[in-house]
């Protein structure tokens, strides 16, 4: 399972854009609310909904000796394989440099990594970027400009732990569906 090491691009929305969507100005607002709870709530919704980066960001996983080439990565959107490492015994990792060679196929859910000189052995450490592209996937945005608007207007019973109930869940989730990764078992 991939952890992530850190945020490295800008949040996929921006209060103007959740101003625009709940049809108020900007500084009408909770600008801390909406920066600092809704849109990193939203974001992590979606990313839990859909097992892909929503927001760019570095993530690391370990595959064991078991795991062969062109396996996919764990989180979808991924775009850039940053390092490669050895998990050592002691628990160290060292970095295989230079990096072997790979390929990383990018497919619309999923990338998958391949080594087409052969895998390195042991259990490697791998680090990569991922983000889903919002050009290209416009229903992402919206799907979290209208969570974000939900969440704003409905935020008194949010924070008291009221339960929101669901807006055509279905409609909204086939938003996700284009960078939604398939269940693995």
């Amino acid at each position: 399972m991939a952890r992530r090491i850190a945020y490295t691009g800008a949040a996929a929305i921006t209060v103007a854009e959740v101003a625009a969507q709940c049809r108020v100005e900007a500084e009408d607002l909770q600008v801390d609310l909406v920066e600092q709870v809704i849109i990193p709530g939203v974001t992590a919704q979606a990313e839990s909904k859909t097992g892909a980066a929503i927001r760019q960001a570095v993530y690391e996983e370990e595959w064991p000796e078991a795991y062969g080439s062109g396996r996919p990565l764990d989180v979808g959107q991924a775009d850039q394989v940053l390092s490669i490492g050895r998990a050592e015994s002691d628990g160290s990792i060292t970095d295989l440099l230079p990096l072997p060679v790979h390929r990383l196929e990018i497919g619309q859910r999923e990338s998958f990594l391949h080594f087409p000189q052969g895998r390195p052995p042991g259990r490697l450490v791998i680090r990569y970027r991922a983000g889903v592209d919002l050009a290209a996937y416009p229903g992402v945005r919206k799907w979290l400009l209208m969570h974000a608007a939900t969440a704003h207007q409905f935020r008194e019973t949010m924070v008291t732990g009221h339960v929101l109930h669901e807006l055509a869940a279905s409609y909204l989730d086939a938003l996700l569906a284009d960078v939604a990764v398939p269940p693995r078992f």
